[in-house]
C-alpha cells in the first residue's frame, strides 16, 4: 500500500482562514468543522448516525488508509479546539469556574483526537505527514498543559513542536511557514511558562529563542524526564534523526532550480511545478509563434509571483524563528525571483532586438558595403522602407530602430538594478552558486554593445536625406569607433578572462543568447561603423560644397560624393570637441530683477568697453538708442 501524503498545516490554515478565524469567530469555525466532519465521514464510510440509531465508528490503525481518515481526526480535533477557544472568551468575561472546567474538557478532547492521529499516522502516512501530525498534537497538548498550569510540560511540548516544524522546513515541507504562523498562538504560553520556570534571560528573549534554549539545555539528553510528559519522545526523536539536517551555509530542500551552472534548492512544490512548466515552454518556444511566446512570458511571470509570495510567507516565519533553514529558504526564493526577472528581461531584449533588425533590414540599412551604403544614403528615400504604392500606410523607419535600441538599454539598466536589489537578499553561498556578479557584468557589457548599435543607426538616421544632419552623423560614428566599440570590447574581454564554468544559458536557453554579446558581434558593429565613417565624411563635405546641386538634383549626389571622396585631403578624418549630451537643455528666461541684484557684484572692465565702442563708431541706430537710454 502506498503511503499517504497530506499537508496538515496547509489544510488547517486554509480552513481556519476561510471559515471564521480571520475575524476570530470561533463559533462559525466550530459549525463548519461539525458540518464538514459529517461529509468527510460519509465519504470515508465512517458515518456515526443512521435511521437505526447511533453507532460510534473511530479511525484506527486497522481501517486508516487514505487522506479522508486524516481529515476525520483533524476535524474532530479542530471542532473541540474551536469550542474550547469560544468558551475561553466567554470565561474571560464571566469568570465562572464551570466554564473553565469546560474549556479544559474540550482541550482534552482535541488533544485526544490529535494524539490518535499522531499515533496511527506512521502506519499509513509518509514520514513528513507523520511528523506534522506529531507537531500538531504537541501544539494542542501545550495549550492543555498551560490551562492546567503545568509549566514544564507546556514548555516541553511547545519546544518539541517548534523543533519538528524547523526540521520539516529543512527537509522541504512545502507550507512550513504556515506551521510557524500557527505557532504564534504558543508565544504567550512560552513566555509565561518560561517565567514560571525561571528560565534565565527569558524576559528579554524572543519566544523562539526561549524554546531553543529550553530544548538544548533541558530536553537533549534528558529522555527519561521528557518521556514522562511526552511518551512518544523517543519515537519522534528517531524520526527527526532520519531527516537530513543542515550543514554549514547550505540547506538541502526537496525541489531544485538548475541555473547558470549552479543549483538552488527550495521547498514549494507549487513553485517547482511552475518552474518546470516555464522551462519546458522556453525550450520549445519559437520566435515566429506569438502564442507560444505569450504563454512562456505568462509562465515566467507566474514563477516570479509565486516566488514573491513564498518569500513573503517565509519572511513572516523568519520573524518568529531565526534558523539556518529559514535563512536558506529566503535566499532561495529571492534567487528564483532573480531567475524570473532575468529570463523575462532576456525575452524582452530579444523581441526588441529582432524588431529592430527586421525594421533595419526592411529599410535597407543592414549593408556593410561602402558603395551600397553610399547609394542608400544618397538616395531620396533613405531611412524609411521603399514602397511603390503611394497610398500604402507609412512603415516604421530608422527612427523606430533607434527607439528599439533605447528600450533595450532601459531594460538592461532595470535588470542591473534588480540584480543589485536581489543580491542583497542572497546568502554568500547562493551568490557564488549562480554567480550574481557575473549577471550584472554581463548586463553592463550587453548595454555597451547595444549602445554601439543604437549610435550607429542613429548616425545613419542623421545622415539620411530626411534629416541631412551630416555633421551630427559624423560625430556619432566617431563616438562609436573611438569610444563605444573599445568600451564594449574591454567589458567582453574582462568577462572572458574569468575562470568560471560556462553558463547553461547558451545551451538550454536560446532566448538568453542576446544577453551575452560575443566579440564577433562587436567586431561586426565596429566594421559597419568604420565602413560608414568615410561615406558620411563624403556626404558632409559634398553637401556643404555643392549645396544647390545637392538640394535640387538628388540624382547627382552619388557623383558629388564620389568626387569629394576622391579628394581625400579635404575630407575631415574626425570631428573634434563634440559632446553627446544625454539630457535636453531648457531655455530659462532671466527676470530684470536678476540684473538689479547682480550689477553691484559685477566688476566691468570699462576701459575695454569704451575702447571697443570707439572702434565701432556711431551710427544712426546708435544715436537713436543713445537718445533714449543715454550716451556713454
Amino acid at each position: 500500500m502506498a503511503l499517504v501524503s497530506f499537508d496538515i498545516f496547509e489544510y488547517i490554515h486554509d480552513s481556519r482562514q476561510a471559515h471564521g478565524l480571520r475575524a476570530q469567530d470561533y463559533t462559525r469555525y466550530r459549525r463548519f468543522c461539525a458540518h464538514h466532519l459529517r461529509t468527510v465521514r460519509k465519504a470515508a464510510k465512517l458515518p456515526q448516525g443512521s435511521t437505526a440509531g447511533f453507532s460510534k465508528l473511530n479511525v484506527t490503525s486497522e481501517n486508516a488508509s487514505s487522506t479522508l481518515h486524516v481529515e476525520v481526526q483533524l476535524l474532530q480535533a479542530e471542532r473541540a479546539w474551536a469550542y474550547a477557544m469560544d468558551l475561553r472568551e466567554l470565561h474571560s468575561r464571566t469568570e465562572e469556574p464551570r466554564q473553565r472546567q469546560h474549556v479544559v474538557q474540550r482541550l482534552k478532547a482535541a488533544v485526544k483526537a490529535a494524539h490518535t492521529l499522531a499515533a496511527i499516522a506512521p502506519g499509513f502516512c509518509d514520514a513528513r505527514t507523520a511528523l506534522a501530525a506529531a507537531a500538531y498534537w504537541l501544539q494542542m497538548q501545550s495549550q492543555l498543559r498551560f490551562e492546567l498550569q503545568q509549566w514544564e510540560a507546556a514548555l516541553d511540548s511547545a519546544a518539541l513542536a517548534r523543533v519538528i516544524t524547523d526540521r520539516l522546513a529543512q527537509a522541504g515541507s512545502s507550507h512550513f511557514a504556515l506551521a510557524h504562523a500557527m505557532l504564534e498562538a504558543l508565544d504567550p504560553i512560552v513566555r509565561l511558562a518560561a517565567y514560571q520556570m525561571r528560565v534565565s534571560g527569558a524576559q528579554h528573549a524572543t519566544p523562539a529563542a526561549i524554546v531553543v534554549q529550553w530544548y538544548d539545555s533541558n530536553m537533549k539528553g534528558a529522555e527519561d524526564r521528557v518521556s514522562a510528559t511526552i511518551p512518544e519522545y523517543a519515537d519522534i526523536s528517531a524520526a527527526l534523526d532520519k531527516l537530513s539536517a543542515p550543514t554549514g551555509e547550505s540547506v538541502a530542500f526537496a525541489n531544485e532550480l538548475h541555473w547558470r551552472g549552479g543549483t538552488v534548492s527550495f521547498a514549494s512544490q507549487e513553485l517547482a511545478a511552475q518552474v518546470d512548466r516555464a522551462q519546458g515552454l522556453l525550450k520549445v518556444a519559437s520566435g515566429d509563434n506569438s502564442d507560444s511566446l505569450d504563454e512562456m512570458v505568462a509562465a515566467y511571470r507566474k514563477v516570479g509571483k509565486i516566488a514573491r509570495r513564498c518569500h513573503a510567507e517565509s519572511a513572516v516565519a523568519a520573524q518568529k524563528s531565526q534558523t539556518a533553514a529559514l535563512d536558506a529558504l529566503l535566499s532561495a526564493y529571492a534567487a528564483v525571483q532573480l531567475y524570473s526577472v532575468c529570463v523575462l528581461s532576456a525575452i524582452d531584449v530579444t523581441q526588441l532586438f529582432n524588431e529592430a533588425q527586421s525594421i533595419a533590414h526592411t529599410c535597407g540599412a543592414t549593408t556593410n558595403s561602402a558603395d551600397a551604403l553610399l547609394g542608400w544614403l544618397a538616395g531620396p528615400c533613405a531611412g524609411s522602407p521603399l514602397s511603390d504604392d503611394k497610398n500604402a500606410p507609412r512603415q516604421p523607419g530608422l527612427a523606430q530602430v533607434v527607439v528599439c535600441y533605447d528600450k533595450i538599454r532601459q531594460r538592461l539598466t532595470a535588470l542591473q538594478r534588480s540584480v543589485t536589489e536581489m543580491e542583497a537578499k542572497l546568502l554568500p553561498a547562493v551568490r557564488r552558486e549562480i554567480r550574481t556578479q557575473q549577471i550584472a557584468d554581463e548586463a553592463v557589457a550587453a548595454e555597451a554593445y547595444y549602445t554601439c548599435l543604437r549610435n550607429y543607426y542613429s548616425a545613419l538616421l542623421h545622415a539620411s536625406p530626411a534629416c541631412a544632419q551630416y555633421v551630427d552623423s559624423l560625430a556619432l560614428l566617431d563616438i562609436v569607433v573611438t569610444e563605444n566599440v573599445p568600451h564594449a570590447t574591454a567589458l567582453t574581454a574582462q568577462l572572458a578572462k574569468r575562470d568560471l564554468p560556462p553558463s547553461e544559458a547558451t545551451d538550454t536557453e536560446p532566448w538568453l543568447r542576446n544577453l551575452a554579446p560575443s566579440p564577433d558581434k562587436i567586431a561586426q558593429a565596429s566594421e559597419a561603423a568604420e565602413t560608414a565613417l568615410p561615406v558620411v565624411r563624403g556626404l558632409c563635405v559634398g553637401a556643404s560644397e555643392n549645396t544647390k546641386a545637392w538640394v535640387h538634383s538628388p540624382a547627382s549626389r552619388l557623383n558629388l560624393v564620389a568626387n569629394t571622396l576622391a579628394k581625400s585631403a579635404s575630407v575631415p578624418q574626425r570631428v573634434p570637441h563634440l559632446v553627446d549630451f544625454t539630457a535636453d537643455f531648457a531655455v530659462v528666461p532671466i527676470k530684470p530683477l536678476f540684473y538689479d541684484l547682480a550689477a553691484p557684484a559685477i566688476d566691468f572692465d570699462m576701459s575695454a568697453i569704451n575702447a571697443q565702442a570707439d572702434k565701432q563708431g556711431t551710427s544712426k541706430l546708435g544715436s537713436i538708442i543713445g537718445s533714449l537710454w543715454g550716451s556713454r
